[in-house]
């Protein structure tokens, strides 16, 4: 094959490979250029405190960025000294010793004991004698035979001295009687009635009591 032949195909195979280290070039110069384009983060500023407590401010010097990255040189800010505190310790006082009155073990307290209260008895019933309760209910009598006499209270009117079954009727207050008999002096547990021999209106006759058993208020009255 003569040169005539190759020389194109030749030509044609420098140029593809131009084209190509072109773009290469063209890949790298745009890579470049982005990333001096894009600033770098800034570096957040140190405050330091002086002795006094008051910040100190410190303003970040960003440079720019070449593609080869320069080693960072670290600037250390002095530290303020850390403030003395005086730790107070609490003063023990110690305890006065115990007397031999506060050593001793304190004895028990005696649990006072309650006498029991009598119990109230009632006391028993003295028998009076019959004739010193009617001599009392005779000494209290104001009524006599041939009086007309008031009833002052509901008053049972019997058939016969004292209370057994011989009622007859209940006299009601202001009955006007008449005493025809008596007394008689019937005795009862510590005391006595004194019954008199009544006329009723209607002319009936029976006997009622004069007082309570102890003479303390009045069936009948004198009119």
């Amino acid at each position: 094959m003569d040169a005539s032949t190759r020389a194109p195909g030749y030509d044609l195979f420098k140029l593809i490979v131009a084209i190509i280290l072109l773009i290469l070039a063209l890949i790298l110069m745009w890579t470049s250029l982005s990333q001096t384009s894009i600033p770098p983060p800034a570096t957040p500023s140190t405050t330091a405190l002086s002795r006094s407590g008051q910040p100190l401010e410190t303003s970040p010097t960003v440079g720019p960025v070449s593609p080869t990255p320069s080693p960072l040189t670290a600037t250390a800010s002095p530290i303020p000294p850390p403030i003395e505190t005086t730790a107070v310790e609490p003063s023990l006082t110690p305890l006065p010793p115990l007397t031999e009155t506060q050593a001793a073990k304190p004895s028990p307290t005696p649990i006072p004991t309650t006498t029991p209260a009598p119990e109230a008895t009632t006391p028993p019933i003295t028998e009076v004698p019959a004739t010193d309760v009617c001599e009392a209910a005779t000494a209290r009598s104001r009524l006599h035979v041939g009086m007309d006499a008031r009833i002052l209270r509901r008053l049972n009117f019997r058939s016969s001295p004292g209370i057994r079954d011989n009622w007859l009727l209940t006299n009601v207050p202001g009955t006007q009687v008449q005493i025809v008999g008596g007394p008689e002096c019937l005795p009862y547990w510590t005391g006595a009635y004194l019954w008199w021999q009544v006329q009723l209106p209607d002319g009936r006759v029976g006997w009622s009591a004069e007082g309570s058993l102890h003479g303390s208020f009045y069936f009948m009255e004198p009119k």
